[in-house]
């Protein structure tokens, strides 16, 4: 079978295919065939070499943690799925492939209201959003949420389930993507590159969460959020010095007691009830050409949307 992965790092034509045995799905697993996998930012910091250092990989290394595919093959042990049945899977690495094996604790029936290219682009940005939102902010309904990045892959779907918490959203965007946030119904809006009056705005948040790596972000953050607020970041946090006296920050990473189903399955029920929506901007050919022109697309300032790479 066929694999896309690279012996280097490097630029995007960094890609070659790579010709492996198709693997056997273990007792407790199933054997996917690969209909689609999503494209993330990760990606391309395993391209480049950038995560090398944290998580130092042999080559080749095929990326790929987010898998939409058919089942063909069960697992000694497996009684609760069928072959023929579409799912979701949501993997460490390797999602680059014509086959992938999954444990049944890491796949999830894809969404019947979903595309087989939206269902790709759900995972990796989807429980990003879940687990930003559920877990290191501490909402109540009601309160306001401010969004720095919210026009990103994860930005839009954490405005999203924030409406559906019924949280007041400010959702902070490039101008040009303003117009795309108030389709989910946001009312209050910010152009990051709009300098503006945000008197209106200041220490109205009582939770700012930041998903941007701009060092200015955390400068405008601090100005909306309220001195006994939540500051919550998947990027850069402000210095100690620069931190409000009052306010509790927290940086957002994965944690082993935050089950990816459980955010998954939670965002299936959203979908379904029509309260989220994953947006695909481009659905590229499964060959290597599709996929570096991917990564071309990841690393350009493209429109709001999830890249896809699908057969």
């Amino acid at each position: 079978m066929e694999k896309f992965g690279f012996n280097h790092f490097g630029g995007p034509d960094v890609f070659e295919t790579l010709n492996q045995s198709q693997p056997v799905p273990k007792a407790n697993q199933v054997l996917i065939k690969v209909l689609a996998f999503g494209l993330n930012p990760y990606d391309v910091a395993l391209r480049t070499g950038s995560q090398q250092t944290v998580r130092p990989l042999p080559m080749p290394i095929v990326p790929g943690t987010d898998v939409v595919g058919e089942i063909v093959m069960l697992g000694a042990d497996v009684t609760d799925y069928r072959i023929g049945e579409l799912v979701i899977n949501h993997r460490p690495l390797g999602g680059y492939s014509e086959f992938v094996t999954a444990s049944t604790n890491k796949i999830i029936r894809k969404p019947v209201s979903l595309s087989i290219a939206e269902a790709a682009g759900l995972a990796s940005a989807g429980i990003t959003a879940y687990n930003t939102l559920m877990h290191f902010t501490n909402f109540k309904h009601g309160d306001t949420i401010a969004i720095m990045g919210a026009s990103g892959a994860v930005g839009s779907l954490l405005t999203q389930l924030s409406l559906a918490a019924h949280l007041n959203v400010i959702a902070i965007a490039h101008s040009s993507n303003l117009d795309y946030l108030r389709s989910f119904g946001v009312q209050e809006t910010i152009a990051y590159d709009q300098p503006g009056d945000l008197s209106h705005f200041k220490q109205t948040a009582k939770i700012a969460v930041n998903l941007s790596r701009d060092p200015k972000s955390t400068e405008l953050l601090n100005k909306l959020v309220q001195p006994d607020g939540f500051f919550a970041s998947t990027t850069i946090m402000p210095s100690e010095a620069e931190q409000v006296a009052g306010v509790t920050y927290q940086s957002v990473y994965p944690r082993r007691d935050y089950p990816d189903l459980t955010a998954l399955q939670d965002l299936s029920e959203l979908i379904d009830q029509g309260l989220l929506h994953v947006t695909v901007l481009e659905e590229l050919p499964f060959t290597l050409e599709g996929v570096i022109k991917g990564h071309q697309l990841l690393e350009s300032h493209h429109a709001p949307g999830k890249i896809i790479v699908s057969r």
